[in-house]
């Protein structure tokens, strides 16, 4: 299977105009397509460039969603396919999810210069708390998860929890990645003016800087996702296995628990609507997976058209 996996790849690769828009993943670039930027995000742990065209949606406002999404650029599909192709033939469709799926940022950000120094609350300044997040698992079924969010691990991931909590930006937002035995990720708002301010930088990045890792990434625990050096923005994952060592080693990736899951981690995380995490870990890629570019800048339209059975959260609280 892997053999024959590497030629379909070869032959793809050989006879699709998508070789001409190979790019390396490791660095936000710009391209330009017909007569419109667009900006292309990359995803360094999934090996993944994708792109989205600021001014589609302005420009096709009065058509509907799906006349929206479709706008989007040919040379961003061809993007896009290119990148898993090499994955195909780096991994003979034996997909790797070694992290989890990461932060965006434009070409012309220098996130590190933009990020939110320490002098955010310490882990002394602030206490133990806890959050309710109400989930719609699907459209019969509801669950409810409480998270104890401990400062004394992870100060400044703490503060930002809350302050995104009490914001709302986490209402109405889907868990865009489950994946079983590995992770649940969330944390794209369902409102783009959210992301625009949060996550696409249109106002300036609001990474954190890192801190030191005091808990390992086991079951039931939160990180927040990362790209690189201070890169934590909005995205968190909950650990649905123990992933600090092997075979994922989170733990040596500067992902840091933050706050754990005290319950609903049987009754509701373990629900959640895994349909599409199988599907990309199944396909290597290839389907399945939510285009986090789109999923911010469109926000909730793109993904109750694309992904109509995600698992959402309803409303987080403080508690």
């Amino acid at each position: 299977p892997k053999a024959a996996s590497l030629i379909f790849a070869l032959v793809f690769l050989l006879y699709s105009d998508a070789s001409k828009a190979f790019t390396p993943p490791f660095a936000a670039m710009r391209i330009k397509a017909s007569k419109n930027t667009v900006y292309c995000y990359s995803v360094p742990s999934m090996g993944e460039t994708a792109c989205i065209e600021p001014g589609c949606v302005d420009h096709n406002r009065e058509k509907d969603t799906q006349d929206a999404l479709s706008s989007l650029s040919d040379e961003c599909s061809r993007r896009d396919a290119t990148k898993r192709t090499i994955g195909l033939l780096l991994s003979g469709l034996t997909a790797s999810f070694s992290q989890p799926a990461t932060e965006l940022s434009y070409a012309d950000d220098d996130t590190s210069s933009n990020s939110e120094e320490s002098s955010s609350p310490s882990s002394s300044a602030m206490d133990t708390y806890q959050v309710e997040i109400d989930v719609q698992l699907d459209p019969q079924t509801s669950g409810t998860i409480i998270v104890e969010v401990m400062p004394s691990w992870a100060p400044l991931a703490s503060a930002r929890f809350k302050e995104l909590v009490e914001l709302g930006f986490y209402n109405d937002a889907r868990f865009i990645r489950v994946l079983p035995g590995f992770v649940a990720q969330f944390g794209i708002a369902s409102d783009p003016a959210l992301n625009k301010e949060w996550l696409l930088c249109e106002k300036g990045c609001r990474a954190l800087v890192d801190e030191p890792r005091k808990e390992s990434n086991k079951r039931g625990t939160l990180s927040f996702a990362t790209s690189g050096k201070n890169t934590r923005q909005t995205q968190v994952f909950i650990n649905l296995g123990n992933n600090g060592g092997a075979p994922n080693f989170l733990d040596g990736q500067g992902f840091v628990p933050f706050a754990r899951v005290v319950s609903g981690m049987d009754d509701t995380v373990k629900k959640l609507n895994s349909e599409y995490g199988m599907m990309e870990s199944v396909s290597g890629g290839l389907a399945g997976s939510v285009n986090q570019g789109k999923a911010a800048y469109y926000g909730k339209e793109y993904l109750t058209t694309l992904f109509p059975k995600l698992s959402y959260i309803k409303t987080a609280k403080i508690i």
